[in-house]
């Protein structure tokens, strides 16, 4: 495959939607939309980003240029493809563009995502050229939550859950999770109260793996690695994440080829 550049890709699915939707979804409806970021030399290796809850938005494409400026091949899939195309909801602070999100996120059939996400896990095996490792996953707020369920159904070499919502739920996924994972959470996170987050930690720690990683930022709440989200942004939090974000992948991934 000759090498890839940076913008918008049509990744392959294995359970197209009938042809009958063909009118509502738009483009192909073989295919599930997605971003790519690209490094400028051969990559160091892949990773799937999941979106939070408000779409493909400049936010999530901004932390991919990012991930890829260290040397990654970064790819955003659209899971809301299904639904509807290229969902952009801002990153949360206008009331009626969160409500919208939230009806998105509550129709978004997960059983369903996870088959996508698995096949975007393969495109990107397939597309990262001479990267050294399977691919990593990283998911933020609902993201983070699909990160688990791709984990647990994926050859990979690490996971990140950033604010994952919902994850208690998953505790058998957790545990079926075959690589390290690091999870995420500000102690002031009005989706994870402290019971949940240290609920989670404690699902994490029977998995008794020495290589998985817990965190917890005091003061920072939901959406704090968004700078993005102005109202929730926490620069101390989101520059100490991410340089524990990109230590695992180094260390799981490995070095620039």
């Amino acid at each position: 495959m000759s090498k890839l550049e940076s913008g918008d890709v049509l990744i392959p699915v294995e359970h197209p939607p009938a042809a009958s939707a063909a009118a509502s979804l738009g483009a192909s409806v073989q295919g599930m939309g997605g971003y790519v970021a690209a490094p400028s030399g051969v990559p160091r290796g892949s990773v799937l980003l999941i979106q939070e809850i408000f779409g493909v938005t400049p936010a999530m494409r901004a932390i991919a240029n990012d991930f890829a400026s260290e040397g990654y091949l970064v790819l955003v899939p659209d899971i809301y493809w299904r639904i509807e195309r290229n969902v952009d909801l801002g990153n949360g602070e206008d009331q009626a563009q969160r409500d919208e999100a939230v009806r998105y996120s509550n129709s978004y059939d997960e059983t369903l995502g996870t088959d996508d996400l698995v096949a975007a896990v393969k495109w990107l095996q397939s597309a990262s050229l001479a990267a050294p490792s399977k691919p990593a996953v990283i998911g933020f707020c609902l993201g983070g939550r699909m990160a688990v369920r791709v984990a647990a159904m994926s050859n990979l070499s690490c996971m990140v859950s950033m604010y994952g919502v919902g994850i208690p739920k998953l505790a058998q996924e957790i545990r079926a999770i075959a690589c390290a994972a690091q999870f995420h959470f500000g102690d002031n996170d009005n989706h994870n109260p402290p019971a949940v987050i240290e609920e989670v930690r404690s699902i994490v720690d029977s998995r008794r793996r020495n290589d998985d990683e817990f965190f917890v930022y005091p003061g920072a709440e939901h959406a704090f690695y968004n700078r993005y989200r102005l109202d929730r942004f926490n620069p101390e939090a989101h520059q100490l994440a991410r340089g524990r974000v990109l230590s695992f992948l180094k260390s799981h991934i490995g070095a620039r080829v």
